[in-house]
């Protein structure tokens, strides 16, 4: 198959215009039919300035080397593959919320430990408060000798 024909049946293929005209060898307009051809014609008859060479920036002083760029992006992506295998070694979260429950209760057991009395908050307020009636504040320093 020609190059020609590649090309016209590419552009049936897309839909942007029929078999005339791709085979011709007319530079045409813009078809009326595209939704941008006003756009287009618009910007094909704009006078625009081309730039001078000197209207170029210098390049900035400072930057940092592309080669230190480089080697930090290598860096993070070598850090987020490590975190990731990380990630992916550690065991699935639970759900079995009744399991879970059942092996806390049996360790909890195991050591003895029970929860705290319901009056649990009045107690640590009570003992709070005895402690702040016996405190002290320290003794006032005595003045240091004038300076001479």
């Amino acid at each position: 198959m020609s190059a020609a024909a590649l090309l016209a049946v590419a552009g049936l293929v897309s839909g942007c215009s029929d078999l005339s005209e791709v085979m011709s060898l007319d530079p045409g307009g813009v078809s009326p039919t595209s939704p941008v051809a006003r756009q287009t014609v618009a910007a094909s008859r704009a006078n625009v300035t081309a730039p001078r060479l000197a209207d170029i920036p210098p390049v900035p002083k400072g930057l940092i080397p592309p080669d230190v760029v480089k080697g930090s992006v290598i860096r993070l992506v070598s850090e987020r593959r490590s975190l990731n295998d990380l990630i992916f070694a550690l065991p699935p979260a639970p759900t079995d919320t009744d399991r879970f429950l059942a092996t806390t209760r049996d360790v909890l057991d195991a050591r003895g430990l029970t929860p705290p009395p319901e009056d649990q908050p009045a107690r640590t307020e009570a003992f709070a408060s005895e402690i702040r009636t016996n405190l002290q504040p320290p003794p006032i320093p005595a003045e240091p000798a004038p300076h001479r």
